[in-house]
């Protein structure tokens, strides 16, 4: 396919952070990008790289039902096997670990068992998802390569010299490339912190929650066999967990209780009684606990409100790290995250008009479009 030269840099902002795959979309059929086999350069504070439970592998293919099916944790893979991105970089700051820094050569497919999109990942970012599957129980495969870059505010670190190089060899090697960035990239709450505070709920959902990953001296062997069955006894957890909640939406007590997960029992009474001591049964959300439980693996959401000064700092490490790679983008998608509470909303507006103007010194052909606010009008 012939592509379309653009004759500035189109900026689309967006509110939430699956909304920016429509105008990657758009632009491929437009042809200002290849149709597959996309480079996503990502700038965030979460990986957005997980899969839709309910999406099946042939809504990948529907863009429409795709764009129904998404969130803000997990647009990119499906883009993935839809063929639209075969490589991903994605650059944190210095208070991410959900998935250590390196390159990750790895496949997604459909789950030969289930018929469901799996990975091939032993990263505990996956398993604890039940996500995790072996190659040769994935079929309809294909490849992703991910490099993560932990990016310090000090870019010039000797530690960050091989992952930025791979970074650079990305980029040298393809024509043209997608910039995103989210600008809790920058600063970034968990919102499931403060969360029915008054109960001391958030340390008693982490003790009930976190997973402990496979060690890391066993043979790949070994840690491909226990990758399947942590996956699967994750899954199982997490699924008996949502019955004993949802149990808990519907009955004034637990003692009535007689599912499974006896197991789970005393620290769920615990949290039970901790939350009615403080806060009215009618404004308990026992789902929205267990989703906020579902957040912790053997790491939890990042929790880092920057001051001015780190903000200052990491915009200066992002234009240099952009000043180093030398090509510019062929589209920039942008998502403020404020809505949802992922970037702070009293910190948003400066955050983003630091980055516009890094947009726009960096690359004064680029055209903003500020998208989030025709959805509100």
């Amino acid at each position: 396919m012939k592509l379309r030269a653009l004759n500035h840099i189109p900026v689309h902002v967006e509110e939430d952070h699956n909304e920016v795959l429509k105008h990657i979309y758009k632009n491929i059929g437009a042809k200002h990008l290849p149709l597959e086999n996309n480079t996503l350069v990502h700038f965030d504070s979460h990986p957005d790289l997980l899969i839709p439970a309910d999406l099946t592998p042939t809504e990948c293919y529907n863009k429409y039902q795709l764009f129904e099916k998404i969130s803000i944790e997990n647009w990119i893979l499906p883009g993935v096997f839809a063929g639209l991105f075969r490589t991903v970089i994605w650059v944190c700051p210095p208070w991410c670990n959900q998935i250590k820094p390196g390159v990750y050569n790895f496949k997604i497919g459909c789950d030969k068992d289930s018929g469901r999109l799996a990975v091939s990942c032993l990263e505990s970012y996956y398993i604890s998802e039940g996500i995790y599957k072996p190659d040769h129980k994935l079929e309809n495969t294909k490849d992703l390569r991910l490099i993560v870059l932990r990016l310090d505010e000090n870019i010039n670190q000797l530690e960050l010299k091989d992952c930025i190089q791979n970074v650079k060899d990305q980029i040298d090697e393809v024509e043209h490339y997608i910039l995103d960035i989210d600008l809790d990239f920058f600063s970034t709450l968990n919102p499931f912190v403060n969360l029915y505070q008054n109960a001391n709920l958030y340390p008693q959902l982490k003790e009930l929650y976190t997973y402990k990953p496979i060690p890391e001296h066993l043979e790949i062997g070994e840690k491909i066999k226990l990758g399947e069955e942590f996956g699967a006894a994750r899954q199982k957890m997490l699924t008996t967990l949502e019955g004993i909640f949802t149990f808990l939406s519907q009955n004034e007590s637990i003692d009535r209780y007689e599912g499974e997960g006896e197991e789970y029992l005393p620290l769920v009474s615990r949290i039970f009684e901790s939350v009615g001591k403080h806060y009215p049964r009618a404004d308990v959300d026992w789902l929205q606990i267990h989703n906020a439980g579902c957040t912790f693996d053997d790491s939890e959401l990042p929790h880092h409100i920057s001051s001015k000064q780190e903000i200052l700092n990491l915009v200066s490490s992002v234009e240099k790290l952009l000043s180093y790679l030398e090509k510019p983008p062929t589209i920039i998608t942008v998502a403020r995250s404020s809505h949802d509470d992922y970037c702070p909303p009293f910190q948003v507006e400066e955050i983003q008009c630091s980055v516009l103007n890094l947009l726009q010194m960096k690359y004064p052909a680029t055209k903003i479009s500020l998208d989030y606010q025709d959805e509100d009008e």
